[in-house]
């Protein structure tokens, strides 16, 4: 009897393991690193990857469709001009491609005067097909690297409250904390749990 106890014991504690790892599948293979991209912005310049360097930057992902999405870079527009320069903003317009029909393009760019507004292609796709909601934002530092994972956001204030967190990162109990944070959150260490359980 303790045996078959023991034995069902085992088999749930797997069972359970095994759902909460494939439960966040969406945060397993997140890239590390904002995908090298060229598209157009909505002014019809050219940009690269090379938008990132020296700044931290937040990338907001919204669509001209979404009530929550406008709403919410409204207020980032407004309080564009109020960032420390080390920071800037950046906005992906998820429903408008590069090679969108002036209107839609037109359409688009009621919505923000101060942020520079990004249209999306293919290249943004291996990031881009692990978002499952609109808006996210997603916070890079100077290099283009990822600082967590993209979040959905419903309010300014929380990113402006994640700028300011950022921005206090340099003590050393804040460095240890985002260390531990990352080995345990991070895309390549779930990647390689699951990996090393394939057969």
């Amino acid at each position: 009897m303790k045996n078959k106890l023991a034995l069902i014991l085992i088999v749930s504690i797997v069972m359970f393991s095994i759902g909460f790892f494939f439960n966040r599948e969406e945060n397993f293979f997140v890239p590390k690193t904002f995908p090298q991209f060229r598209t157009v912005d909505l002014s019809g310049e050219v940009v690269t990857n090379e938008i990132f360097s020296g700044k931290i930057t937040v990338v907001f992902l919204w669509t001209t469709t979404g009530e929550v999405s406008t709403d919410v870079l409204k207020k980032l527009d407004a309080e564009e001009k109020n960032l420390s320069p080390e920071f800037q903003i950046v906005g992906l317009v998820g429903d408008v491609k590069s090679d969108a029909a002036p209107e839609k393009i037109f359409a688009a760019k009621k919505f923000s005067k101060n942020i520079r507004q990004l249209t999306v292609n293919d290249d943004f796709a291996p990031l881009l097909t692990k978002i499952k909601s609109v808006p996210t934002v997603i916070f890079t530092d100077e290099h283009g690297n990822l600082i967590g994972l993209p979040k959905p956001v419903a309010d300014a204030k929380f990113i402006f409250d994640e700028l300011r967190r950022i921005s206090e990162k340099d003590s050393p109990i804040n460095r240890l904390r985002d260390k531990i944070h990352d080995k345990i959150f991070r895309a390549d260490f779930f990647g390689e749990i699951v990996i090393q359980k394939s057969p």
